[in-house]
């Protein structure tokens, strides 16, 4: 009953019944469009030191998208009830104490599986919809110290366990580029929301891909940082040896000023971060016909790298292809192991939820028989379990440990390494996604490349670099950079400086039956995929 009563608590507060009146209910602006001229960090806090906007205006522009766009997208799970009261307290503020926030009045998104205070963590599922949080998490505590207001939570994957984005608490996540398409998995909600203006910055997590793989399909930036960098309390896990939190945004600037709050670090790496940068291509999972990625690769080289093709050692028992020599059991998330012991520690300290993990299971059995979650989703619990009971006598669990994460790292490790002269790399890039867009049944295809960060523990970030003509219109491009374990800063650097030297497609509005926004392409001859 009390899973019930919070459920229906949810879809008012997106209806609107707890939202405050506001001068923005005619039509929110636009959002500012990613590749055209500053951060939106930068623009907020320009229009706040002016005098030309209000803390309050920001906020009740993004609120007022919310409540008008949301219908068709199912990106966000909840609003959050205090936006508009922190707000005020922004505006109160007197100047230079508002100036020393360095988020001040960004509007923050939150994936439904991070605890912000008097909401519920419901990682997506109906089960969980009783899972009021008592205190912020420790990222989302340090954003909002730093000035940031949280506008709501957001959709993804059940329980984090795939990338296609469908929830039992707001359905499916669809693309703003196109209703009928997946804004992907499972951080589905963040990209949605992103790219349709109901945010600047977002808070996600990413245990196999789930941050960058949805950031590629939607022309975002998605930071997957080095394993360890940022305590997870106040995060539901899934898998504790791969999960991460990291920000996605719709600047690479945006995200580093993220990253310097969570670090406390604002140094910024000296020099031209492009020049003789050392970058290998993993040509054999580019796409084929890879024009954008061409040209931007390209743009690298003027700027004085030097790009040159690379294949791994094993790089197809890496990704996930095949099997390493004298294994039967291909790598893997750990997660379909873990989740078990994950929620048998997480439930009992949490109220209004299942006690353990066979409890849970009971409580999706029950949602399923009437029709309130999908049954593939009851069915992988229910697998995950028999699997932890088997975990002994399972191949899959021995390979999926410390042995698939010493192995990856080696071989990683083995490029990276400039030592006695050997030739190396400073990063690596690959797609995160292999075709630019994705169903909602299948999710999109990522040829396993999400797994070299995922299991080797480096950092790595999902950037937009052009865009490609489909069936059903202008879709981003993304490359994906992988760096050295810990200098999360200088990717960051990288990322930023190759960024700034690409003539990148622009988020538009451009509301219809079909569609949110679109893309425009500063290069006419984009190309069929």
């Amino acid at each position: 009953m009390r899973r019930t009563i919070v459920l229906k608590a949810i879809l008012l507060t997106l209806s609107g019944a707890f939202y405050p009146g506001s001068s923005a209910a005619a039509r929110s602006p636009a959002p500012i469009p990613p590749g055209a001229g500053d951060s939106q960090i930068t623009q907020i806090s320009a229009r706040l030191s002016s005098g030309k906007t209000s803390c309050v205006s920001v906020i009740e522009a993004r609120l007022d998208r919310i409540r008008r766009l949301d219908g068709s997208l199912h990106a966000v799970t909840a609003i959050s009830p205090i936006a508009l009261d922190e707000a005020q307290r922004i505006d109160a503020l007197p100047r230079r104490a508002r100036r020393a926030l360095p988020l001040a009045c960004v509007p923050l998104l939150v994936k439904d599986n991070i605890d912000v205070a008097g909401m519920v963590t419901t990682s997506g599922s109906v089960a969980l919809a009783g899972n009021v949080a008592s205190d912020n998490a420790w990222v989302v505590a340090r954003l909002k110290r730093a000035g940031a207001i949280v506008v709501a939570k957001t959709n993804m994957s059940e329980f984090a366990f795939n990338y296609r984005g469908r929830s039992s608490i707001r359905g499916q996540t669809t693309s703003p580029f196109a209703f009928s398409e997946s804004a992907g998995g499972s951080s589905s909600g963040n990209a949605a929301a992103l790219a349709a203006g109901f945010g600047a910055i977002a808070l996600g997590t990413d245990t196999s891909g789930s941050a960058r793989v949805p950031a590629a399909l939607s022309g975002l930036v998605g930071l997957r940082p080095t394993f360890g960098a940022l305590p997870m309390g106040g995060v539901l896990p899934l898998s504790p040896s791969q999960d991460v939190i990291g920000p996605m945004c719709t600047h690479v600037a945006d995200c580093a000023a993220v990253w310097s709050v969570l670090t406390s670090t604002h140094d910024t790496p000296a020099g031209r971060p492009l020049k003789n940068l050392r970058v290998g291509v993993l040509s054999a999972f580019m796409r084929p016909d890879a024009k954008a990625e061409t040209q931007a690769l390209e743009r690298l080289r003027a700027a004085g790298a030097t790009v040159a093709d690379i294949h791994l050692r094993d790089e197809t028992v890496l990704v996930g292809k095949n099997a390493p020599i004298g294994e039967t059991a291909t790598f893997a998330s750990r997660s379909v192991f873990d989740f078990p012991g994950v929620m048998d520690a997480y439930l009992p300290w949490r109220a209004g939820v299942p006690h353990d993990a066979g409890a849970l299971l009971a409580e999706l059995r029950h949602q399923a028989a009437n029709g309130n979650t999908d049954p593939r989703v009851v069915e992988d619990v229910a697998k995950f379990i028999t699997n932890r009971a088997g975990a002994a006598r399972d191949p899959r669990f021995r390979v999926n440990g410390m042995f698939r994460d010493r192995y990856v790292a080696d071989r990683l490790d083995e490029a990276f390494d400039c030592t006695s002269g050997r030739a190396c790399v400073d990063v690596i890039v690959y797609p995160s996604v292999q075709v630019p867009f994705a169903t909602a049944d299948a999710g999109p295809e990522t040829a396993g490349t999400h797994r070299l960060a995922a299991y080797s523990g480096r950092p790595a970030i999902a950037i937009p670099i052009g865009a490609v003509l489909t069936t059903g219109g202008l879709r981003p491009v993304s490359l994906e950079l992988l760096g050295r374990r810990g200098d999360d800063r200088r990717l960051l650097a990288i990322a930023a400086a190759w960024q700034a030297r690409l003539a990148l497609p622009r988020i538009i509005p451009c509301e219809s039956a079909k569609a949110l926004v679109c893309l425009t392409d500063p290069a006419p001859n984009a190309r069929r995929h």
